[in-house]
């Protein structure tokens, strides 16, 4: 049978929660932890499908700072509408509208940034990630179409249940030489009970069994089932939270005349405009114990390091499982966070397979490269078939 390949992504599907779930998709023997980048899934993914860092694809942060007329032009004249209009569910629907008539097309959200605020940035994520030509360099997906290969995608703009069901149909009529899911279904539900909730363990549950049917499915389409289980990151129960923004307000600068500020769910980003502004702020922050300014030689390290200083001339992290409350990510505590070092082994996402993982493959950076090859034998396995049956 020709083979077929099947590579899901969940997202936050952390290494240490799969481990510890007993009995989870024994149709992936081979697997290991996949070391990941540093921040959220909207640098991770891009790593994962050019196999570059965040410096050289340009994607980090879901916000970085606007250089020129972005996407939020013009409304910085939101702050003359009184502040129970400016943060109506109704406004942000209508924000979030002009937002994508501007051309937008990938994955955003307004969350809490205060939205006379939002002219001072931009989202560098303008087109769909998921397809060709949707990133600034080279990706999976224009390898995919570069080599001809029959393939389909499914994304968050398809519901969980519904993607997993059509991927089972396309398997059963064999069809494809490439199959790819992503789900941020699991990052949700972690988000709102932690790693031991019971929908967590309902969602590993059924992956799983997916995984079983999807063999299944790809025999019965006269194809060899190629199974492949990856995530772009872990997840970190969160223990404490930690009023980043209470501190830096406590001083005598104000937000938007002596610096800029963007604050994540577990980092600070900051652009100065008064240099006594930032020798205050860098020392208040060193205050505090559950985080620490990132150096120079870290950001280099971790591949964030951006000459134009896009997203922020100096980062304030957290530890793991602090959390900043508030943010502009939300102004109430979540479960479970990830967007922490590293190095962490919470997390570290997984990476599995019913085929051999080759020794060199750790790390999300040499993850598009590994796939590629698989591609490869994939359809050099199917051409040599074809030509010994003619």
């Amino acid at each position: 049978m020709k083979p077929v390949m099947i590579v899901v992504l969940v997202d936050a599907l952390g290494w240490t929660l799969a481990e510890r779930a007993s009995g989870f998709a024994p149709a992936l023997p081979a697997r290991r932890p996949l070391a990941t980048v540093l921040g959220f899934s909207t640098g991770a993914l891009p790593t994962a499908f050019t196999g570059r860092m965040a410096s050289e694809h340009g994607r980090w942060l879901m916000y970085a700072r606007a250089r020129g007329s972005g996407v939020f032009r013009g409304f910085g004249a939101l702050r003359a509408l009184p502040r129970r209009v400016r943060t109506s569910l109704r406004l942000t629907r209508l924000l979030e509208r002009v937002v994508a008539g501007r051309g937008v097309r990938g994955y955003f959200n307004l969350y809490d940034v205060p939205r006379e605020e939002l002219a001072a940035f931009d989202l560098p994520e303008r087109d769909d990630i998921f397809m060709a030509g949707g990133l600034p360099v080279d990706s999976l997906w224009d390898a995919l179409e570069r080599k001809g290969a029959a393939w389909r995608g499914w994304n968050w703009r398809t519901p969980e249940a519904e993607a997993r069901a059509q991927a089972l149909g396309e398997l059963a009529a064999g069809r494809l030489d490439f199959l790819f899911l992503y789900s941020a279904a699991l990052d949700a539900r972690l988000h709102h009970e932690g790693s031991r909730g019971a929908s967590v363990q309902a969602s590993l549950a059924e992956w799983s069994t997916w995984f079983d049917a999807a063999a299944a499915a790809a025999r019965r389409g006269g194809r060899e089932p190629w199974l492949y289980l990856c995530s772009d990151h872990g997840m970190v129960d969160v223990r404490a939270t930690v009023d980043v923004m209470a501190r830096v307000a406590a001083l005598p600068f104000r937000r938007g005349r002596d610096y800029l500020a963007f604050y994540d769910s577990t980092m600070a980003r900051f652009w100065w405009r008064d240099a006594a502004a930032r020798d205050r702020i860098r020392q208040a922050l060193a205050a505090e114990p559950r985080g620490r300014w990132l150096s120079r030689e870290q950001m280099a390290r971790e591949g964030v390091a951006f000459a134009d200083a896009r997203f922020g001339d100096d980062v304030f992290l957290l530890e793991p499982g602090a959390l900043m409350v508030p943010s502009f990510m939300g102004g109430a505590p979540v479960a479970a966070m990830h967007g922490y070092d590293p190095a962490h082994p919470d997390m570290a996402g997984i990476l599995a397979a019913n085929r051999p993982l080759p020794a060199d493959v750790t790390h999300l950076a040499q993850l598009r490269s590994f796939l590629e090859r698989e591609l490869d034998s994939l359809l050099a396995a199917g051409t040599q078939r074809v030509g010994a049956a003619s």
